[in-house]
């Protein structure tokens, strides 16, 4: 059965709905991120390693790449991006509406591979997602 699906979205939250009854949303999933909502310092307990300055005397410290808060969204923007890749192939995704934080959505976009990419009839990029369903549904498109 084919279906469309609503992602509404933050770094700490995804919330999975489908349209129900009428126009209403029915929320049937929701995944979450602990990880986002901890201070750096309590995700990280170690320091960054020290370097030695060939060129110099003495030593430098290392800098992290990315903290670990980002690859923590990093990594729950790919595991919803599996997901929906999943259902596109199981046939019960045909049609997809993304709410999402503006910085969450960028790094949803970067996982997304293109045939889901084109299943997307709108997007926003505007933190819903602490809203009630009704208030969700007021964001999307009038015919879904």
């Amino acid at each position: 059965m084919s279906d469309c699906w609503v992602v509404v979205a933050d770094s700490s939250r995804v919330r999975l709905f489908r349209k129900g009854s009428g126009q209403a949303l029915e929320e049937f999933d929701v995944m979450l991120n602990p990880d986002s909502r901890l201070r750096e310092q309590d995700l990280v307990t170690d320091g960054p390693g020290r370097g030695l300055n060939r060129s110099r005397a003495g030593r430098f410290a290392m800098s992290e790449s990315e903290s670990q808060r980002e690859h923590s969204e990093k990594a729950m923007a790919a595991e919803l991006a599996g997901r929906l890749r999943q259902a596109r192939l199981d046939g019960s995704l045909d049609r997809l509406h993304v709410l999402a934080a503006p910085h969450f959505l960028g790094e949803l976009r970067n996982h997304l591979d293109d045939e889901t990419r084109e299943l997307i009839r709108s997007e926003t990029d505007k933190n819903v997602s602490r809203l009630d369903p009704a208030a969700i549904r007021d964001q999307l498109p009038e015919y879904l």
